[in-house]
């Protein structure tokens, strides 16, 4: 997160290429685990939603960068 200044701006493309960079600089990080990419799609089946294992791991790893951005937007306050 420290340096990637893209991640926090206000302009969307900005942003995308922030989260691109910080998924990629964060690969061990943000690596989820295999059982949880299988209960997800797992679960995801049952909502109706035919997902690859593939597709449930970019969730996943979209997810925690996410979740990383908005705690760190929220700890400057």
């Amino acid at each position: 997160m420290r340096g990637n200044k893209l991640l926090f701006s206000k302009c969307k493309a900005e942003r995308i290429k922030g989260y691109k960079k910080l998924i990629k600089n964060q690969t061990v990080e943000y690596n989820p685990p295999a059982e949880i990419v299988q209960g997800i799609s797992e679960a995801m089946s049952a909502q109706g939603y035919e997902v690859s294992r593939e597709e449930s791991a970019a969730y996943l790893q979209a997810s925690y960068a996410a979740f990383d951005r908005r705690y760190y937007l929220g700890r400057d306050k």
